[in-house]
């Protein structure tokens, strides 16, 4: 049995945090926010850090800072939904990502709704999304790794919201060929 070695602290010099971040910024992601409903009370936050994780069986994973009282919420009620943002929707990103948003009592009042299939809430108007159930959930520095199973998923038409260089961005329609014309 083969088994990867993951604690190499010490092993080489860490890598400036400033660096990091510069670097990291360069790759253009999608735009998430993550919901749960706890008992009567929806939680969500918008994160960038999702990935398709696997086929057999269908499961997603989304990276959520250890603190946040999302990942409480989704541990307790073993439920959650990954919405993709379309490039219409920064008011969205932008309401879950500012501090105190993203909790709410019934529903969240003043972003529209509806339920997936475990009973955590979906953005309205989202370009897809993913309805999961808890799977795991793994430590990753300051992060908790969630990994969910795919119990629903949909998607519609549209451009996705990006986030590159620290700043929302939308696709571009491609410009024509060289020598070809536009007529």
């Amino acid at each position: 049995m083969h088994s990867l070695q993951t604690d190499t602290r010490g092993a080489l010099p860490d890598c400036p945090e400033s660096d990091f971040r510069s670097a990291a910024g360069k790759f253009a992601s999608g735009v998430t926010v993550v919901t749960t409903r706890n008992g009567c009370e929806v939680l969500g936050k918008t994160i960038s850090a999702f990935g398709s994780l696997s086929l057999d069986p269908l499961m997603v994973s989304v990276s959520i800072g250890r603190m946040s009282p999302l990942v409480t919420a989704i541990l307790n009620a073993e439920i959650f939904a990954v919405s993709v943002l379309r490039d219409d929707q920064q008011h969205v990103s932008r309401h879950f990502s500012t501090r105190g948003n993203g909790r709410s009592v019934g529903d969240f009042p003043t972003i529209r709704t509806r339920k997936a299939i475990t009973g955590a809430p979906v953005i309205s108007g989202c370009l897809s999304y993913f309805d999961c159930r808890l799977e795991n959930v793994v430590g990753g520095g300051d992060h908790a790794i969630v990994i969910g199973r795919v119990t629903a998923a949909e998607s519609g038409k549209g451009h996705p919201l990006l986030y590159f260089d620290g700043g929302y961005r939308e696709i571009q329609s491609p410009a024509p060929a060289a020598g070809v014309s536009a007529h």
